[in-house]
């Protein structure tokens, strides 16, 4: 679909043209942030405008909104550029030629990791006790494996408001064990 398939006008001519003197390098530059490669980013840029100018009739925003819009028709384009590669039917073959690291054995991940000294971890509950109770409810639920909507439901709070009392009394626990 490189093609425009109806030809365009005088004035959408000279639209496009404006557009694309004043947007391809920032077009080019998120192109190349999406795709992390310079020669999908310009497969991707020229996909982009090319619906652009398929699509130009219809765009009734100005000259200086049109980034946003062409911004939208570069992402969308991107995606459809990485969804064009052929995924195997039968993905045995593709797995099993991948050559795994060999896993490291359970005495030698016991001996990589040192367990915390008995003084950590007793300062660390000495600090858990001494917070308020709602403090230690938010670190016990999460702890517990409870999501954020639940721990905020519990106290009357937004997921976002649980959240962020747990990271002030995780760095107040971490201040508390430090010092």
């Amino acid at each position: 679909m490189d093609r425009i398939d109806q030809p365009l006008s005088a004035a959408l001519a000279a639209r496009l043209d404006r557009l694309f003197r004043l947007y391809s390098t920032r077009l080019l530059s998120y192109t190349r942030t999406l795709t992390r490669d310079a020669d999908a980013a310009q497969d991707v840029a020229a996909e982009a405008w090319t619906r652009a100018a398929r699509s130009l009739p219809t765009f009734e925003g100005t000259d200086y909104a049109a980034y946003i819009w062409l911004r939208t028709i570069a992402r969308n384009a991107a995606a459809d550029y990485y969804t064009r590669y052929e995924r195997p039917e039968d993905w045995t073959e593709e797995i099993s030629s991948r050559v795994l690291p060999a896993a490291a054995s359970a005495e030698d991940v016991a001996l990589a990791e040192p367990p915390a000294p008995a003084t950590e971890v007793a300062e660390l509950l000495a600090a858990l006790d001494a917070l308020p109770e709602q403090d230690r409810s938010v670190v016990r639920l999460r702890m517990q494996g409870e999501t954020w909507e639940a721990i905020g439901r519990s106290y009357g709070r937004t997921c976002g408001a649980a959240c962020s009392r747990y990271q002030r009394v995780l760095s107040a626990l971490r201040s508390a064990v430090a010092a």
